[in-house]
């Protein structure tokens, strides 16, 4: 097994757009830097959050690119290298490698659903196949399928797979994930909402979306949270109203929507997605006001 010591905050960055629709990297590279700036002791490139599903391949591939050259070595950068086909699974792995990522991470096969028979062949298929380090990336409602902490433990036996980042919302699933496989597995969550529950249970780190829009909140949120100040909840509330903000819309939409209310525009979504309605962007609004959120927020 490849031995990797990630662990802290690890933001999926959002690929920003410009008007024409095109990748804006010089926007993109601010973000890298300010998510290191702000602690990040990680990367995600054209994860989830950065649109992958509206990406082409050699857009994605380019991204990886730009990523680790901007970055040069200061963290770890991890590709998102979901897909449909398992095809194209191993095409942007391969990207990844050749682009010097330290990592992809992989969801399973989105849209069909597999056993988990099935998943394990899937993922058997990409480590014979590629070099790439893997965090796998449970994800049961984009992906219809819950990758179990027993299952995650069989999978534990492949040599390229080092991580696992758990978006199931549930700390009792994370708990058994440590259980079973944090020593040999560096284990994430994937929202900052559990970062408390999470370190509480020995979680490894967090794979976030907040931190591109108010670092310094998350950074002091898991330095902070294991300390039993009375601020720890104080700044959980903060990042609470953050995802209540990223609730108002289609999630992907909303955080930019969000960015772009706080002096951190990115652009808008591409299709399937829209920018948020008015309605949307009138709640976020309110959102930001009441809790005070612009004070996090460094351009």
């Amino acid at each position: 097994m490849t031995n990797v010591n990630w662990s802290g905050i690890f933001p999926v960055l959002v690929t920003p757009f410009g008007a024409d629709g095109s990748i804006n990297e010089t926007r993109y590279k601010e973000l890298v830097d300010d998510a290191i700036a702000n602690g990040a002791q990680g990367v995600v490139a054209a994860g989830s959050t950065g649109e992958f599903y509206a990406l082409t391949k050699t857009e994605r591939a380019h991204l990886y690119k730009v990523t680790v050259d901007h970055v040069a070595g200061r963290v770890p950068v991890l590709a998102g290298v979901g897909d449909l086909r398992v095809e194209d699974v191993l095409e942007a792995c391969q990207s990844a490698v050749a682009a010097g990522c330290a990592g992809g991470m992989i969801l399973p096969p989105i849209y069909a659903m597999p056993s988990p028979r099935e998943i394990v062949a899937f993922f058997e298929y990409i480590s014979r196949n590629t070099s790439l380090p893997l965090m796998l990336y449970n994800s049961p409602r984009r992906a219809g399928i819950d990758i179990t902490p027993a299952l995650v433990e069989q999978l534990s036996d492949l040599p390229t797979v080092v991580a696992i980042k758990d978006s199931s919302g549930v700390i009792t699933q994370v708990s058994e994930l440590v259980q079973r496989v944090g020593s040999r597995l560096r284990v994430f969550v994937g929202y900052e909402t559990m970062i408390v529950p999470a370190r509480a249970v020995g979680a490894h780190g967090v794979v976030a979306m907040a931190h591109q829009i108010a670092g310094p909140l998350i950074r002091d949120y898991w330095d902070k949270a294991l300390t039993g100040e009375k601020v720890v909840d104080e700044l959980g509330r903060d990042v609470f109203a953050f995802y209540r903000c990223f609730q108002s819309g289609a999630y992907y939409a909303a955080i930019k929507e969000t960015m772009g209310q706080l002096g951190r525009g990115a652009g808008g979504p591409r299709l399937p997605l829209l920018p948020l309605a008015d309605e949307q962007k009138a709640n976020i609004a309110k959102i930001i006001s009441d809790a005070g959120l612009a004070r996090w927020a460094k351009p």
